[in-house]
């Protein structure tokens, strides 16, 4: 599971919602990162949520301006990997578990594999490239 993830599902849990204080403080982070991870769960659309702005005053009785973030609805990832299979004019066939993989382990840019599946480029690599599917032999 993601940070971001984690973090998302601990806000939720927690009625009063949370500042990046409070999210550095419960996962070891700096209160910077903090504020960087609850930004992009405000952004991503697999949570729904509502930031209320308000004026911390602190012993010095100076304000602060925060904001503090609440999670109303989390969702799962809406990403899921795709096997790919390429295949070169020898009849060579390479398969990965995902477009990634074939990034890591096959040397291969996962853009181009991506052009190749939507039909905007017709090889990479030497390959033909094809999402794989279950009635392909193994």
């Amino acid at each position: 599971m993601s940070i971001v993830q984690e973090i998302a599902e601990w806000v939720h849990a927690r009625p009063e919602g949370a500042i990046s204080a409070e999210v550095a403080a419960a996962f070891s982070l700096t209160v910077s990162k903090a504020s960087i991870v609850m930004g992009q769960i405000h952004r991503e659309t697999r949570f729904t949520t509502r930031v209320e702005h308000f004026c911390m005053v602190g012993e010095n009785r100076r304000g602060r301006h925060t904001r503090r973030l609440y999670v109303d609805q989390v969702r799962d990832p809406q990403w899921h990997k795709t096997p790919v299979i390429g295949i070169n004019d020898e009849l060579q066939v390479v398969r990965f578990g995902s477009i990634v993989e074939a990034e890591r382990t096959g040397g291969f840019v996962r853009v181009s594999i991506t052009r190749c599946l939507n039909n905007s480029q017709a090889t990479h690599g030497g390959y033909r490239w094809a999402v794989e599917t279950n009635e392909q032999n193994r």
